[in-house]
């Protein structure tokens, strides 16, 4: 009796253990596959979300400049810096380029335009703000303190173009006076590090803004 018990409780044969070992690879591969892709989605989330922080942050900056371009309260026609005899104009575009040059008597407004001539100490009174295409960033000079452009953004930035209209709304015509820009779009295309699976390319956005110039 003892020995018919001891046959009856058998243990898994080879055959249900293969079974069983094949089902939870199964169920493990399916597990993990599913958490690699989450955390793909989440990690490519991230990406976008630095890129588009980045532009707007670089969009908001610009608009401080672009909104206190053209402030002259003192009339002044000429400006010592960065060199002597310099135009005051506020607004020039670099329809070459594509960089835009901004001046304004904002630090302190005094009518010296970057501060008087071999003494060029008033920054952000005359600036450019330029895209370097083969770093993928936004630089900035303030040419009446330096000759050397810094690094504004991460190298997230595929584009920056400036889009000038007249008071009409109409594009602006580069052979008239820069005095007829009344308005000033702002474009700033990112490019995400991570690659979208279907175009094998990065992942492209365009954020925008528009800034109303001072009148001049």
């Amino acid at each position: 009796m003892t020995v018919t018990r001891l046959k009856d409780h058998r243990g898994f044969t080879l055959v249900e253990l293969l079974v069983a070992s094949v089902c939870t690879v199964i169920v493990l591969g399916g597990a993990v596959a599913l958490t690699a892709q989450i955390q793909g989605g989440y990690r490519r989330q991230i990406e976008d979300s630095v890129g588009e922080q980045e532009a707007r942050y670089a969009l908001e900056w610009i608009g401080r400049y672009l909104r206190s371009a053209g402030n002259n309260p003192f009339n002044a026609i000429t400006s010592g810096c960065p060199t002597a005899g310099t135009a005051f104009v506020g607004l020039i575009p670099n329809t070459t380029t594509g960089a835009l040059t901004l001046q304004s008597d904002s630090n302190p407004p005094d009518g010296l335009i970057g501060g008087s001539t071999g003494l060029c100490n008033q920054t952000h009174e005359h600036v450019t703000i330029s895209h370097n295409a083969t770093l993928d960033e936004i630089q900035f000079l303030d040419q009446a303190v330096g000759t050397t452009a810094t690094t504004r953004t991460d190298r997230v930035i595929e584009s920056l173009q400036f889009v000038y209209l007249d008071s009409s709304r109409v594009a602006w015509d580069p052979a008239t006076s820069a005095s007829n820009i009344f308005y000033v779009q702002t474009n700033i295309t990112i490019r995400t590090r991570t690659v979208n699976a279907t175009s094998g390319t990065p992942t492209t956005r365009t954020l925008s803004s528009e800034i109303r110039v001072r009148g001049r």
